[in-house]
């Protein structure tokens, strides 16, 4: 006796009509008819009397229509109870990360979720980097990766990977034939700036000048950039997703590197999640 079986019974049953069931369950006559010839045969007794009118049950088929309503109720509820075992077993961690971080990390983030699939339930998702502490703080998200540390001092900030930052020149650029660039020969171009929603670049630790253009959006500056309009330092894990834009060359005098961090809220609330997330990425992603 299947479950599907005592399905096409009830909705059999309920319709009076093999056809108007089959429809219902959205499968042919034929596959309804041959599971109740199969259940019948199972328990050998005949459940229905089929005419040309439809199909009315038997005595035999009137006293199993509760216990198969209840077989299949029960089937349900259990299923369902299943459904949050497992949710319980498998922690649930909701990771957002800044949109440049996203570009570089999501796709071997979900692998990595899939492959790990029975022992936790990763949900990957990109945002501005300046909302990374607000998705936090607002029980959104259980872990951030963002370009800044968070100030909140209720959220546990680390730094995870570092690189040095990086300059960006449109292809053609004259400061592309140059074997080492100085802040002097820098001085002249503006400085094209990402912000991730902040009011400062995170990795340009100088003011800006009247010159400079600031966005949250990379697209754009990376427009401009390939019209000639400025250069562009930028951390290196961001370079491959537009390498296509400009050539890339490094930056002799900028030798402070970029950290990536990743934050959590209070070391208490992160203890409930049962899987360390973050030294596994550690080991099985960003060191690779």
């Amino acid at each position: 006796m299947e479950i599907r079986q005592l399905r096409y019974f009830l909705a059999v049953a309920n319709a009076r009509s093999f056809l108007q069931a089959a429809d219902s369950l959205y499968v042919s006559r034929q596959a309804v008819s041959k599971a109740i010839t199969q259940l019948e045969d199972e328990l050998n007794v005949s459940l229905f009397v089929r005419t040309q009118n439809g199909a009315m049950m038997t005595p035999a088929g009137i006293y199993f229509y509760p216990r198969a309503t209840a077989l299949t109720a029960d089937f349900d509820r259990l299923k369902g109870e299943m459904l949050e075992v497992d949710r319980t077993y498998r922690s649930r961690i909701r990771l957002y990360m800044a949109f440049g971080v996203y570009d570089m990390f999501a796709r071997p983030l979900h692998d990595y979720a899939d492959s790990h699939y029975s022992e936790m339930d990763l949900q990957v998702h990109g945002c501005l980097d300046s909302d990374c502490e607000v998705m936090l703080a607002d029980r959104q998200a259980d872990v951030v990766l963002s370009f800044s540390p968070i100030a909140n001092h209720m959220l546990v900030t680390t730094p995870i990977l570092e690189t040095p930052v990086k300059i960006l020149l449109p292809a053609g650029h004259p400061l592309c034939k140059k074997e080492n660039l100085t802040r002097e020969d820098l001085a002249p171009w503006p400085a094209l700036l990402y912000t991730g929603g902040h009011n400062a670049c995170p990795w340009w630790p100088e003011e800006t000048k009247r010159a400079d253009s600031l966005s949250a959006d990379l697209s754009s500056l990376f427009s401009l950039l390939k019209e000639g309009n400025g250069y562009m330092p930028i951390p290196e894990a961001m370079i491959p997703v537009y390498a296509d834009f400009a050539e890339r060359r490094d930056c002799a005098f900028l030798k402070k590197p970029w950290h990536l961090y990743y934050s959590t809220l209070t070391q208490a609330y992160y203890d409930a999640l049962t899987y360390n997330l973050m030294g596994a990425m550690e080991k099985d992603i960003f060191q690779k």
